[in-house]
């Protein structure tokens, strides 16, 4: 069983009636302090070692002090859904002082400085369910005595408050969007104003029945990021006013008005009354639409002017004028922007173009900046020569690059303006030549006379506003034909009956609220950008969908491809959705990432229980920082979320979790995940054609093999062995609670560093990671350092190790706790990650992986929550694989629900399908007898050189007697001690692997029962202990495995046979077509099939016994094959071993193949060939046989274009030059390096017997790039 209360209790079955309830919990310290190295603290601490307290399942909010804390989920009833509906407090009943020596050890715990953590406690609701999350320190201080307290056990008190009400969001969807009927256009704005569209623009449009024109829009403004804000669903209508010329009919000459907001807008912040600006992160156009087949359309009514005196009269406005420029991240991460850069020139100057300041009138200016700087450093800030102030920028860690790259500052300042126009002046006062700072924004706000110019003038007063107050506004510089819109409300605008008189406009209107209004002349109306005719379509009448994919239409197919794999192989339910029909509904077209969500959201709304909930989003499409900039070098074709924190580095993120935080209190980061999520981050149609061909190949049966049962943990060498030991820990929780997969352990110090000119490398552990990778495993881990270019300082995987995998029929799923190993959005740079998943001859079908920094600590509590739920079975689970286990999104959901609230979990994000489920077995295979007994009746002891028989079945939730296929049987050695190597100068990590086999092959399974036989070779370790056997069956329909080892390996038969002889060797690159001496490229595959009697021996225990392939070119490498060799179907006696061979410099190389049998008798062969790049096709070895002939002949030549698909044509000339017969054949790049036999019958293109004598033919290649090869022989047809 699996132990699901160390630490953090997950769904744990309560009832709570929650009149009042008591959670007793205890905390299992560790015994001993862990060493770990902080990184990521702040400025003013010392970079370096400290010890920290630990306990199973600790999180570390805090990276500065450190301290442990508890956490948990406890369910709740689902009437609770905000925290203020819970009164919880912690008893604690239970506590250790800690020791001095114990203070004085740990993270800088400083009782008298430091902030003293409490407990936090929240609610929040996962797929219907409620949760109350729970975060308590592990320490208690008391600050008066200095003393610290170890929490041993405590209890959470949770109790319902009484009549408490909550505010919901009220979220209503349209059952149908406006655009499932009727013809639309979607037009573009870049300002707030009035606009005009004439009814010839109509016209082109290609509408029609004018009288009914309508615009549609949801505004400038972005998509609120938190989901209780109010927001709007479809489309919305805008009145318009619609001029139809003195003949009242709306005809040529004629046009519309319409008030449409642009990407920037205004909004008053509540503390200091002060206006500022918003820029909308995701586009710098907003979209609206236009129909003329909607009934009713919205027109612009006309307000009289109210009779009544008014009670105030306004001449002067807040002008709002603000500067921005968003060209520069500073880190390529966050929504941050900056622009002006402040270094060479430390002095710029922003003129306002206000120049109508009301007598004794003010200016209030808000200044946000950043400055890198290793001192402290500022801003003056002046207001038309004088001075206004300064602001301040704290200095900046300039050696550590996970702290602040820059920091920022904001600051608001008021000063006296009467005359002449407002100019602002900011002067980077710069500590040293290396400093420098970026300004963010300026926003002006300013008291301006009322009075119409040359353009369209929008304009409010905060001193209008008053209880009651009808007020009436004197506009100056007026004509004829101005016109006045109230446009507060931007969905109802209305115009404003004004009198004109002495070139002053006057109209009165209630100001009891503030209101926004619009001054203009039609000559002054903006024009449009019209982007093109809508299809109809109706997300918001579609069923309820299991998964959604968002595509970019150039993945479109691709995307709709893979929704049909899944609906053919598990009946899942998938709506394929472009982006562009997101921000149609939900974004009133407007590109904005929170449309995806919102529309996540209708769905996961509208269920009506828990099975009915959306299960899955796929992104299909690559994303970039740059949400912004529409250009090809950019990669923003589906959009990211990003961070508000755009310069502190180890706080900045990408989350696609965004997408999946559906409830009414969730947003940002904030809350637990309710769909499974993935992105396919495909820049190219290539790269999302090899993204689905993954998954069709990965489900298909070709892919099923016993590599399903391999696991591989890999463990960096640094930080004292910590990523090492994690590595051990999560291997040996596989081990004990999921038992049936074999571990493979690649833990760098157990290997030797080789230390150069070039740095510090470890060649066998690159070796190690590529062979895994070629071999197959169903997941591997790792846990160290990385980049976006390699693995770990001593760059044991880098990009050309990917670009050489050949393992298509193999994918892993390839966990990456480590930084930035897969940072998908920097449109510059594509991460090894992304590598590894569009790899067209292999890598992996997907990864668990990191887009930024991230905390080591909290990676392994994610790493650690997703092995606990990736090989657990569903409640309730019985039946097929489809039926039993969780699909990669649910367990990646699950895992980081129970991971805390820490922001490092969303840095990790699935690069793949979140529909797709591992390879799990369907069923279970078990060992019935050995060498005759029943495997319960005694303890069987196989030994060295004694012949072995095994029988065994398949077992599973109904009689699996008719199940026929084969079966693969490995039989393991005992489990060995290693100590690594110390190469670092650290103590030596000990840990336990068993890497020996014994006996690999296949047999027949008929009826559900299979038999094998084999001998146990002489080099065995000769100690007695648990040997292992892992099995694995498939058929065209199921796949099953299992494991035991309850039986001992050791010592040595009593009775010996006799066998002299060796093994016998025959040798291949990549198919047996293969001829010694022939041509291959650059990464041929290496076959050996091997037969002896007495079978072959790998070991590996044997000194000098391994079965090896030694390489002879420019230099010499043996390889040690051991791991390879599977022996054949029903026989011990002979078998094979296929090895990837990479990256081999062209020229001529010698290959030499030794092997032994069990009873240790060797024998060798050879084989020569010669490797042409894969740059261009090469030919050779061009030949036909018989030659000379008199009927038919065989063409055959040898190629170095083994997986490429390619044109062959073979022309026939006569003595004389002319063509008399032309061949083609297509080749479908099935990794021959030998093409043969294309027949001939001697007959000419019209079909007539060809004459005796010598002939000429020119065989002709070309490759799907265009790139071709020819050469030339002869043939002599005899009558």
């Amino acid at each position: 069983m699996i132990r699901t209360l160390p630490l953090t209790v997950i769904l744990l079955a309560i009832g709570l009636g929650l009149h009042g309830q008591t959670f007793t919990r205890s905390i299992n310290w560790s015994l001993e302090q862990k060493q770990v190295n902080r990184k990521f603290e702040a400025e003013s601490m010392q970079r370096g070692w400290v010890n920290r307290l630990e306990f199973d399942g600790a999180i570390y909010p805090d990276p500065i002090s450190m301290i442990p804390h508890y956490t948990e989920l406890i369910p709740l009833p689902n009437t609770i859904s905000d925290i203020s509906q819970l009164a919880v407090r912690v008893e604690y009943v239970g506590l250790e002082l800690l020791s001095e020596d114990v203070l004085n050890s740990v993270a800088h715990w400083d009782t008298g400085e430091m902030e003293i953590p409490h407990e936090q406690f929240d609610v929040f609701r996962s797929r219907g369910q409620s949760y109350l999350q729970v975060t308590i320190p592990g320490v208690r201080f008391n600050r008066n005595a200095g003393q610290a307290h170890r929490v041993v056990r405590f209890n959470i008190v949770v109790e319902e408050r009484p009549q408490v009400q909550v505010s919901t969001s009220m979220h209503s969807y349209a059952e149908h969007s406006a655009l499932a009927t009727g013809a639309w256009v979607r037009i573009n704005v870049s300002k707030t104003g009035i606009h005009r569209i004439t009814y010839s623009e109509l016209e082109a449009m290609g509408l029609s029945n004018f009288a009914n024109v309508s615009v549609w829009g949801g505004g400038g403004k972005q998509l609120p990021f938190w989901n209780i804000q109010p927001s709007y669903d479809d489309l919305v209508q805008i009145p318009i006013w619609m001029d139809k010329g003195s003949d009242g009919i709306f005809n040529k000459g004629d046009y519309i008005l319409f008030y449409a907001q642009g990407p920037v807008t205004w909004e008053i912040q509540p503390s200091d009354s002060m206006f500022t600006h918003s820029i909308h992160d995701y586009a710098e156009r907003i979209s609206y639409f236009i129909t003329t087949d909607k009934a009713n359309p919205l027109r612009i009514a006309t307000i009289p002017n109210p009779s009544a005196l008014h009670t105030h009269t306004s001449t002067s406005y807040d002008a709002l004028v603000y500067f921005e420029r968003n060209d520069t991240n500073l880190i390529k991460s966050g929504r941050q922007w900056f622009g002006d850069l402040f270094d060479v020139y430390t002095t710029r100057t922003y003129p306002t173009g206000l120049t109508k300041p009301v007598t004794g009138g003010k200016a209030m200016v808000r200044v946000n900046a950043a400055a890198r700087s290793g001192s402290p450093s500022s801003f003056t800030v002046k207001a038309n020569g004088s001075t206004m102030g300064t602001m301040g920028f704290s200095a900046v860690n300039l050696t550590n690059q996970y702290l602040y790259f820059a920091f920022p500052t904001e600051k608001s300042f008021v000063t006296l303006y009467n005359t002449g126009e407002l100019t602002i002046e900011l002067t980077y006062n710069k500590p040293s030549p290396a400093a420098k700072a970026w300004l963010d924004y300026i926003d002006i706000n300013a008291r301006q006379k009322l009075s119409m110019g040359d353009k369209q003038f929008d304009f409010r007063d905060l001193e209008s506003v008053a209880p009651d107050q009808l007020t009436l506004f004197t506009l100056q510089n007026a004509t004829n034909g101005l016109m006045v819109w109230d446009v507060t409300d931007f969905h109802q605008p209305v115009n404003l009956a004004i009198d004109i008189q002495n070139g002053v406009a006057g109209f009165k209107r209630e100001t009891e609220k503030l209101r926004e209004f619009i001054a203009f002349y039609v000559n002054q109306a903006y024009g449009i950008e019209v982007v093109g005719d809508v299809p109809n379509q109706n997300i918001h009448g579609e069923l309820q969908p299991d998964m959604v994919i968002v595509t970019h239409p150039n993945f479109l197919s691709q995307a709709e491809e893979l929704a049909q794999i899944h609906l053919e192989d598990s009946g899942l339910k998938t709506l394929v959705v472009t982006n562009q029909q997101v921000y149609n509904e939900f974004s009133s077209g407007t590109p904005d990432v929170t449309a995806i969500r919102n529309m996540m959201r209708m769905f996961y709304s509208r269920a009506t229980s828990e099975a009915d909930m959306p299960r899955y989003l796929l992104l299909f499409g690559d994303g970039s920082y740059d949400n912004r900039t529409q250009s090809t070098s950019n990669t923003n074709y589906v959009l990211t979320f990003q961070s508000e924190n755009s310069l502190h580095v180890s706080s900045s993120f990408v989350s696609d979790d965004y997408l999946g935080l559906l409830d009414d209190n969730e947003g940002e980061a904030s809350g637990l995940l309710d769909l499974g999520i993935g992105r396919i981050p495909a820049n190219t149609v290539a790269e999302a054609n090899v993204a689905v061909a993954k998954v069709r190949q990965y489900l298909h049966p070709s892919s099923r093999g016993s590599w399903h049962n391999q696991l591989c943990f890999i463990g960096d060498d640094e930080d004292y062995n910590s990523y090492m030991k994690q590595s051990d820990e999560l291997a040996n929780f596989v081990k004990n609670n999921f038992p049936r997969y074999n571990l493979e352990k690649i833990y760098f110090d157990a290997y030797p560093l080789v230390v150069s000119s070039q740095g510090a490398s470890y060649p066998e552990v690159t070796k190690a990671i590529n062979n895994r990778f070629n071999q197959g495993a169903l997941i591997v881990n790792y846990i160290g350092h990385a980049n976006p270019t390699w693995m770990s300082h001593e760059k044991v995987m880098m990009i050309n190790d990917v670009q050489l995998w050949r393992n298509m029929d193999r994918l892993p799923l390839f966990i990456t706790a480590t930084c930035e190993f897969s940072r998908f959005d920097d449109y510059l740079h594509k991460s090894i990650g992304e590598h590894t998943l569009f790899s067209p001859k292999g890598g992996t079908i997907g990864l668990v992986s990191t887009s930024r920094v991230v905390y080591a600590g909290q990676n392994f509590m994610l790493n650690r929550n997703f092995f606990k739920n990736v090989f657990a079975k569903k409640e309730g689970g019985e039946g097929t694989a489809s039926d039993k286990y969780y699909r990669l999104g649910d367990v990646l959901r699950i895992a980081k629900t129970q991971t805390g609230s820490d922001i490092n979990k969303r840095n990790f994000l699935l690069l793949g399908d979140p529909a797709l489920m591992l390879h799990y077995p369907d069923l279970d295979l078990t060992i019935n007898e050995i060498n005759g007994h029943a495997v319960g009746s005694l303890q069987d002891t196989l030994k060295a050189m004694g012949r072995v028989e095994i029988t065994g079945s398949v077992a599973g939730n109904r009689d699996y007697s008719d199940f026929d296929g084969e079966a693969t049987i490995t039989l393991y050695d005992k489990e060995r001690e290693v100590t690594t190597l110390s190469n670092t100068g650290l103590e030596p990590f000990v840990f336990k692997t068993r890497s020996n086999t014994i006996y690999k092959g296949r047999a027949t399974v008929s009826n559900g029962e299979f038999r094998a036989s084999f001998m146990i070779p002489k080099d065995i370790m000769y100690n007695y202990g648990s040997g292992r056997f892992s099995l694995y069956a498939q058929n065209d329909l199921f796949t099953g495995s299992g494991f035991f080892e309850n039986f001992v390996v050791g010592g040595l038969n009593d009775s010996i046979g006799t066998d002299t002889s060796g093994p016998g060797i025959e040798i291949y690159m990549n198919d047996k077509n293969f001829v010694s001496g022939g041509i291959v490229d650059d990464n041929p595959k290496l076959i050996i099939h091997l037969a002896d009697s007495s079978g072959i021996n790998t070991t590996g225990t044997g000194i000098g016994h391994d079965l090896e392939a030694t390489l002879m070119g420019k230099t010499k490498t043996t390889l040690v094959l051991n791991d390879y060799y599977i022996a054949d179907v029903d026989s011990y006696q002979s078998g094979r071993v296929e090895y990837q061979l990479s990256n081999l410099s062209p020229g001529d190389y010698d290959l030499r193949v030794k092997a032994w049998d069990v009873y240790n008798n060797s024998n060798e062969s050879e084989v020569s060939f010669t490797v042409k790049s894969e740059d261009r096709p090469v030919l050779s070895h061009v030949l036909n046989y018989p030659n000379p002939f008199t009927e038919s002949t065989a063409f055959y030549f040898e190629h170095n274009q083994p997986f490429e698909d390619f044109d062959v044509s073979i022309h026939i000339y006569s003595p004389s030059g002319k063509l008399v017969k032309t061949i083609e054949y297509q080749y479908p790049g099935s990794g021959s390096y030998r093409i043969g036999p294309i027949y001939w019958d001697g007959l000419d293109d019209f079909g007539d017997r060809i004459g005796r004598g010598v002939y000429f033919y020119r065989v002709r290649v070309k490759l799907s790039n265009g790139k071709t090869a020819q050469a030339q022989q002869k043939l002599v047809i005899l009558k």
